[in-house]
């Protein structure tokens, strides 16, 4: 790994002073909460002598309960299965964190060569199967599983989750690639910082483009320090360059102040106004990102396609249904997301989701 000139901003920079800046003018905690900041706020408040309502207060404890259980956890794991255990995002990006108990998460995502056989052999060995089955078909990873007694998902992963229209790097490479774990438990591995930060701003794309400031936070603090030739030389080969490149301009604006990029003065905006996004922003998005993702020529028949299915109905939805929905969209364009879910959820309509799968 080349450390040094052209070193990634987060290296040169006050990453955590930045992330205090974003906080300071957050407009709620609600946004606060949205983004992933809430925990990173409440040390911030502290600071500051200020008040930390007893919700959060709450919510910190159960994050430092889900850090101390997590190395027993990985070394159950770890003895119930053969083969590797390449261990991403949760508990390794954590480990960037000034304490690892301010980055929440509530599963351990792990990639191994054969997902159904080491499924099989976990369950085998107790642990036990949970959430609709029907969520998991044909994704990127197997129904996730618990440990008797503890509040953390398993999910064993396939494949790393990646942006549509763009292949992933093959399993293989990304495990051959594995060193042992940062968090020094014993048989673990854990991808590379280069290759890490490349996935994990692949999958933050793949569930919702630029939607939340902790993914941008994550990426910075996981590839401070690295050369930043070297993550271009690696997404170009992986094919990610537009998607790294939009994802780097977003985290250098919000973060470190330089100029904004064209999603950051349209529909994602909202990350740095430290809000929830806006109806109008969510269905900009759901337009216009794939432009930062795909060739031109891709993008726009993706962007066409998204236009047609998003003016006809759901399946099974009535075009009476539908125009109701529209109208409340309309009516709701500038209003965050959760508070329009919520919104048509009490009037009994459903809105389809904007938020991006699992």
């Amino acid at each position: 790994m080349v450390r040094g000139s052209g070193a990634s901003a987060s290296a040169d920079a006050g990453l955590w002073d930045a992330v205090d800046r974003l906080i300071d003018r957050a407009p709620k905690l609600s946004d606060l909460k949205a983004h992933g900041l809430h925990l990173l706020a409440a040390r911030r408040w502290r600071e500051l002598g200020l008040e930390v309502p007893a919700s959060l207060v709450q919510t910190q404890r159960g994050a430092a309960f889900v850090q101390l259980m997590v190395p027993a956890l990985l070394e159950r794991l770890r003895a119930s299965c053969s083969g590797p255990l390449v261990l991403m995002k949760g508990p390794e990006v954590a480990v960037h964190y000034p304490d690892p108990a301010l980055r929440s998460f509530r599963d351990l995502d792990l990639l191994v060569p054969d997902a159904q056989s080491t499924q099989h052999e976990l369950i085998r060995a107790g642990f036990e199967l949970t959430g609709d089955p029907t969520l998991y078909e044909d994704i990127h990873h197997l129904r996730p599983l618990t440990w008797p007694g503890l509040p953390l998902l398993i999910e064993i992963h396939d494949r790393p989750k990646w942006v549509e229209g763009i292949g992933p790097p093959s399993k293989e490479e990304l495990i051959e690639s594995a060193a042992p774990s940062s968090l020094g438990a014993e048989g673990i591995l854990a991808l590379p910082p280069v290759t890490h930060t490349l996935v994990l701003a692949a999958h933050s794309w793949a569930h919702v483009p630029l939607s939340k400031l902790v993914h941008l936070v994550d990426i910075a603090a996981v590839s401070g320090g690295l050369d930043r030739r070297e993550l271009d030389a690696l997404a170009r080969e992986w094919g990610l360059l537009r998607v790294w490149r939009a994802t780097q301009n977003a985290s250098d604006s919000v973060l470190f102040g330089r100029r904004r990029s064209l999603p950051l003065r349209t529909w994602a905006r909202n990350l740095d106004a430290v809000r929830e996004r806006t109806v109008i922003e969510a269905h900009v998005e759901k337009w216009l990102s794939v432009c930062w993702a795909l060739p031109a020529r891709r993008a726009l028949r993706k962007t066409a396609h998204g236009l047609a299915a998003q003016l006809r109905p759901e399946p099974g939805e009535t075009w009476r249904r539908k125009i109701r929905r529209t109208r409340h969209a309309l009516r709701d364009a500038f209003v965050r997301l959760s508070e329009h879910d919520r919104a048509v959820e009490e009037g009994g309509a459903e809105a389809p989701s904007m938020r991006g799968g699992t």
